[in-house]
């Protein structure tokens, strides 16, 4: 009869293979968040093949993610989790459609009035401190990392402590750059402040998805080491 810690033992394999198999998702989200960075740094010039870059990247991410699916609901994870990493998952997913977006945004903004304002004051401003928050995002994108690959529970909630810091210097980046932009908004077009406003957002959001991220990876290594 097989026993009990040896079925345990196999469970928790199978969960750390499923979880490193979601590496690839890291993988994505550095290269768009450093192509991201570079279009902020240099808006003036031609975009149109970091753009594409990004957009495979979105498509591939797309198809892992029903490959991953496919191997969750095949059995690759104990029922009791499966939610747990469909929920990851599509949160992974969700990282790189918002990298996708912030992509298409600028795109839009090469075909606007916007162009004529890429070098002045204030869209230069906040051009950087979104390099600042991409720079953290990419920190916290390795953070997560070795929440996939540990297999220590002690490990993983120092991974995801730092995550939490790096969130908050990203909320107070993000914050100030809501804050500036209300008051200048009179000296400013409605297009200028729905541009900034939107981005600042979506990119504080990369934040709270990887936050999310480590919640659920540390409430799964939990589970399969009770």
């Amino acid at each position: 009869m097989v026993n009990s810690h040896f079925l345990k033992k196999i469970m928790v394999i199978g969960e750390q293979q499923m979880l490193r198999s979601m590496e690839d998702y890291l993988n994505f989200a550095r290269e768009n968040s450093s192509s991201l960075i570079t279009i902020f740094t240099y808006p003036e010039n031609n975009i149109t093949d970091i753009c594409e870059l990004i957009e495979k990247n979105e498509k591939d991410a797309d198809d892992l993610t029903m490959h991953i699916k496919r191997n969750i609901t095949s059995g690759a994870v104990g029922a009791t989790l499966m939610e747990n990493f469909l929920s990851l998952t599509e949160i992974f997913d969700d990282v790189i459609d918002k990298t996708y977006w912030v992509a298409r945004e600028m795109k839009r903004t090469k075909n606007s009035l916007l162009t004529n304002s890429f070098h002045e004051e204030p869209l230069a401003a906040f051009y950087d401190n979104f390099v600042k928050i991409l720079t953290i995002n990419m920190e916290a994108t390795e953070k997560v990392r070795v929440l996939l690959e540990s297999s220590s529970v002690e490990e993983v909630k120092a991974a995801r402590e730092k995550i939490e810091e790096l969130e908050e210097s990203v909320d107070e980046i993000k914050d100030g750059t809501i804050d500036r932009l209300y008051r200048i908004s009179e000296s400013i077009s409605f297009l200028m402040f729905n541009h900034v406003n939107s981005i600042a957002h979506v990119l504080d959001d990369l934040l709270d998805n990887y936050e999310d991220i480590s919640d659920l990876v540390l409430n799964t290594m939990l589970s399969v080491s009770k």
